[in-house]
């Protein structure tokens, strides 16, 4: 390192801070463009101000591997006034550990503990966000910092890459006092972050042979269809290929991947969209106690039971033609022929109301909707309920959310379905349905009169019905609806949906006012629908994704202008739109 020592780069940092100076002799590169990176996010000089996330990844390969690594490493440096901080490929802190106190309470003064994002957008020139920038290993000492707070300090930070994938997993830094060790603190960061990459290897390695070995026995034990899927790896068997075009299989990965992290062995039922009904029977995979995926074997096929029920059935004011979807509508269609009360269950936003209010208008009958979760008096509305379903002309009664109904509530609702039960029909409603999620509820008095369930699928697992779906919700919103471009389309098709039908609404009421022709493009699509990640964003993750979106749309995809636009390095960037999935308008 050419340093000038501490004075003079104290008076060459201050000489930068005052005049902005493009190059300042006798600082090395990377400092200079750490600086004006800093310059750009406009990072304080007087005081660091790291963001805190309450919800880091504790549980990663790279925790777990880095874990045994960085312990024999605190042994070594007992002792010596060093600390050892693991970060994640952004920055934020996962884990710090240090045996000297003053150290430790000088760190916490500057918050350079778990939860903190020592990215440079956050703090400045730093071991830890400058080795991000750059993705590769750097020393930064005393005033080479740009934060006056951090200017007491030494950080050596080298990049940590997954041994698989190839991308930046996190950084290992070494911090000390200013001129403490110099140059062989950069050297054992190297080293402990290539041990680290070994050990993730290790892991790696180990869980996916794991997984594969139980995969080879499923396969070999029977002739049937076999799937081994986790988080990076999806295994599927030359029966299964066979047996299944490419959309059955997909549709077989998306149930199995719902199901991979359970610890416990479980079945399920998936309708297929060709028309086949396919039992999967899952089981865990560990590698030692580590969860490293499952096992399906897929058996006894037989044709959908749609060829049994009405598949022909259209229930107005809804759209879907997927098995699963097809199936769920029979069910509680039938459920109202055959007089039996319904419980339609699943995860919010899947369609669970409106499927109960269109076949009370398929069957001439009146929809009654009540949210149980809105209920304020626990007297009134129980009167009011049974005033209005006591009529010549008898309503059907939605109890929407029963699970949400509070104990004290109960009472009072389980007499009053239990007087409809034994009053004549003209004084009761003409059918009675409630709609609840997918966890188990403790109401099981009041599940005890819905003799009928049905689970309404989630929108992931009828995705194919966004062909029929999207043109429908476009067509409530007015007379002027535009099309939608295949590559819109196939965008949309990609999502996951958490927030199911209700979500893929509100998406298409964004873009509708959005849209710039007759036609609805990906580029009219909302900045959630441009990105595609599968961690859970926080709000402020989310307002600068959608900042990066629309910069990149309004710069027609140019990320060096983007950058400019938004005050950030196009290596900054580039590494956000990596990590927050964004994909361009071609895809």
């Amino acid at each position: 390192m050419a340093t000038r020592g501490n004075e003079t780069m104290r008076d060459l940092r201050e000489r930068f801070l005052s005049r902005h100076l493009p190059e300042v002799p006798g600082v090395r590169d990377v400092i200079t463009a750490s600086w004006r990176r800093a310059l750009e996010h406009q990072v304080a000089v007087a005081r660091p101000e790291p963001r805190y996330v309450s919800d880091r990844d504790e549980e990663s390969l790279l925790a777990h591997s880095a874990a045994p690594v960085l312990a024999n490493l605190s042994e070594e440096l007992a002792g010596h006034p060093t600390a050892i901080v693991l970060t994640d490929a952004n920055g934020l802190v996962i884990d710090r550990l240090s045996t000297d106190r003053t150290l430790t309470a000088g760190l916490d003064q500057i918050s350079l503990a778990p939860g903190y994002s020592y990215a440079e957008e956050s703090v400045g020139t730093n071991g830890i966000g400058t080795a991000v920038e750059c993705q590769k290993s750097v020393l930064v000492s005393g005033f080479e910092h740009f934060n006056d707070e951090l200017t007491g300090f030494e950080c050596a930070g080298a990049p940590i890459v997954h041994p698989i994938r190839g991308h930046l997993a996190g950084v290992l830094d070494l911090t000390s006092w200013d001129e403490a060790c110099g140059p062989l603190l950069l050297t054992l960061a190297r080293t402990t972050a290539k041990r680290i990459e070994e050990a993730m290897l290790a892991g790696t390695g180990a869980r996916e042979l794991s997984l594969f070995r139980e995969y080879l026995a499923a396969c070999r034990r029977g002739s049937g269809a076999v799937l081994a899927v986790n988080n990076d790896v999806v295994m599927v068997s030359s029966q299964a290929e066979e047996r299944y075009d490419v959309t059955d299989r997909s549709a077989l990965i998306t149930h199995a991947t719902d199901l991979a992290g359970s610890a416990k062995p479980a079945t399920v039922l998936a309708d297929l969209p060709s028309g086949i009904s396919a039992r999967l029977e899952y089981r865990p995979v560990y590698s030692g106690t580590t969860l490293a995926g499952g096992v399906f074997r897929v058996k006894n096929q037989t044709s959908s039971r749609r060829s049994t029920t009405r598949t022909d059935l259209q229930l107005p004011g809804l759209a879907g033609a997927s098995p699963q979807w097809r199936q769920a509508c029979a069910a509680a269609d039938a459920s109202f022929g055959g007089g039996q009360w319904l419980a339609l269950s699943g995860e919010q936003g899947t369609g669970k109301t409106e499927m109960a209010r269109a076949i009370a208008l398929r069957h001439g009958r009146r929809p009654l909707i009540v949210d149980c979760a809105a209920v304020d008096d626990q007297d009134a509305w129980i009167l009011a309920l049974a005033d209005e379903a006591a009529c010549s002309d008898p309503p059907v009664v939605v109890l929407q959310h029963v699970d949400a109904l509070g104990h004290s509530r109960l009472p009072a609702l389980t007499e009053l379905l239990a007087t409809w039960q034994d009053v004549p029909p003209r004084q009761a409603p003409a059918w009675v349905v409630a709609t609840l999620g997918c966890e188990p509820i403790e109401h099981g008095t009041i599940l005890a009169f819905f003799t009928r369930k049905v689970e309404v699928p989630p929108l992931r697992h009828r995705i194919e019905d966004l062909h029929r779906l999207v043109p429908h919700l476009l067509a409530r919103r007015g007379s002027r609806t535009p099309a939608v471009s295949d590559a819109c389309l196939r965008r949309l098709m990609r999502l996951p949906w958490p927030g199911n039908v209700r979500q893929l609404d509100a998406v298409l009421a964004i873009a509708v006012h959005g849209v710039h022709g007759g036609t609805l493009e990906p580029a009219d699509l909302p900045a959630e629908c441009q990105a595609f990640t599968r961690r859970r964003l926080t709000k402020l993750e989310t307002l600068e994704r959608d900042a990066i979106v629309r910069s990149l749309a309004a710069n027609r995809g140019s990320k060096k202008r983007a950058a400019l636009d938004l005050g950030m390095s196009r290596a900054t960037i580039y590494r956000k739109i990596r990590a927050f999935g964004i994909v361009d308008d071609a895809s």
